[in-house]
């Protein structure tokens, strides 16, 4: 898949020495979303909250969590962020950021995560490039910190239809001995379907690199987000958060599921 949306690099535009770069659209923000971006203009801040439901068998609403991630645009080619939603983004299994329903209901903690993030463009155009840098702090009681390093991309093939594709490896640096260094590569084919409402196809995979056949793990979702104004979208998405990879002991590969609430808004 990344493979493919190089391909198409030879229409795109390499970033040059200073720091603007031509807007995409002179559409009003969120409307014609797929023919965006990866990142905001400069000056943007904005926020993606996230409300994740477990519909797994036998634990429904075991548990739910809150997500928030914040991003500032310092340039057009430079973007901060504070995340909780993890590597796979909106695709993220229910429990991290803050878990609402107690212990006894899939929560190890109230709060045990969070996340700082850095993207910087490179390529514009047809095909959307930055570098990606996080550092997770995967869990406070455990100690698991990991430095994540990719890359964030976006194809446009039409108007209508746009891949963004956001591959990365997460490199344990507290314990190496007892956590694992993870790849993780969310997929989301885009369409717009009308001018303030976008259909989303999820997939990816991840997993653990020392065993990555007997722990890897492919979601497959939609999603819908729904451009309200300038400053609003509103979407959901449902999953089935490992129907085609590997199951642990005799689970079916549609009993983990989960849906989740998006809310997105920008300055």
């Amino acid at each position: 898949m990344i493979g493919f949306a190089l391909a198409s690099l030879p229409t795109a535009a390499f970033a040059d020495a200073n720091d603007d770069v031509p807007p995409v659209t002179n559409a009003p923000d969120g409307e014609y979303a797929a023919m965006r971006g990866v990142q905001g203009p400069a000056g943007m801040f904005s926020a993606r909250l996230v409300l994740d439901i477990n519909l797994s068998d036998g634990a429904v609403g075991k548990p739910v969590s809150i997500m928030p991630d914040l991003y500032y645009s310092v340039s057009d080619k430079l973007q901060l962020g504070l995340t909780h939603s993890g590597p796979m983004g909106w695709q993220t299994q229910p429990g991290l950021g803050l878990c609402v329903t107690g212990k006894d209901n899939g929560c190890p903690n109230v709060y045990d995560n969070i996340g700082g993030d850095v993207m910087y463009g490179l390529v514009f155009g047809d095909t959307h490039l930055s570098l990606h840098g996080s550092l997770f702090f995967n869990s406070f009681d455990l100690s698991s910190t990991s430095v994540a390093l990719g890359v964030t991309g976006k194809a446009h093939f039409t108007d209508k239809v746009a891949l963004l594709f956001d591959p990365k490896i997460a490199i344990e640096v507290n314990d190496r001995d007892v956590f694992d260094d993870v790849v993780y590569v969310p997929l989301e084919l885009e369409l717009q379907v009308a001018p303030k409402t976008q259909l989303k196809l999820l997939t990816g995979i991840l997993g653990g690199i020392s065993h990555f056949g007997d722990t890897y793990q492919v979601p497959v979702g939609v999603g819908i987000v729904q451009n309200l104004n300038k400053h609003f979208d509103l979407g959901a998405r449902f999953s089935f958060d490992n129907l085609l990879g590997k199951q642990p002991g005799d689970a079916g590969a549609a009993d983990t599921r989960s849906v989740a609430v998006l809310l997105n808004i920008r300055s």
